[in-house]
């Protein structure tokens, strides 16, 4: 191997030492970053709008993976365990919070919808109380 070589062999070692186990190229950081930036933009604009309804934002339950909110008003005691004792609503992150998961108050089954998909049937979800018949949201 020439000593060009040698050289230019050990700058690249150097320079993949400095950049680290993490590095990752700009084209896909940039697009990481754009990504993440507008799934945070999406959530703002969605925990606007439902929290002016009423839904309240959980940070108990809420995380890096996973975010939730509650309607309050349908809140009720709940004797199976697996129900939910009120209505909630959640998003992941490993969906790209692009799917809205809603448990119902007093069931233990969910339901998924997108964005504009769940705000068409809102009004029905927060009227929705224990032990009401439960809704078809699909035709």
């Amino acid at each position: 191997m020439s000593r060009q070589s040698q050289a230019k062999q050990a700058r690249r070692k150097k320079r993949r030492a400095d950049q680290g186990g993490n590095w990752l190229p700009d084209d896909v950081l940039n697009e990481i970053v754009t990504t993440q930036a507008a799934i945070a933009t999406d959530l703002e604009a969605f925990d606007q709008r439902i929290t002016q309804r009423g839904w309240i934002f959980d940070e108990d339950e809420s995380d890096d993976d996973f975010v939730f909110w509650f309607y309050e008003p349908s809140s009720a005691d709940v004797d199976e365990e697996d129900a939910a004792p009120v209505t909630t609503i959640w998003m992941s992150a490993e969906e790209d919070a692009k799917i809205v998961h809603l448990m119902l108050v007093g069931r233990a089954d969910n339901s998924e919808f997108a964005s504009d998909e769940f705000f068409a049937h809102v009004d029905v979800i927060e009227a929705y109380r224990a032990g009401d018949p439960v809704p078809q949201f699909r035709a």
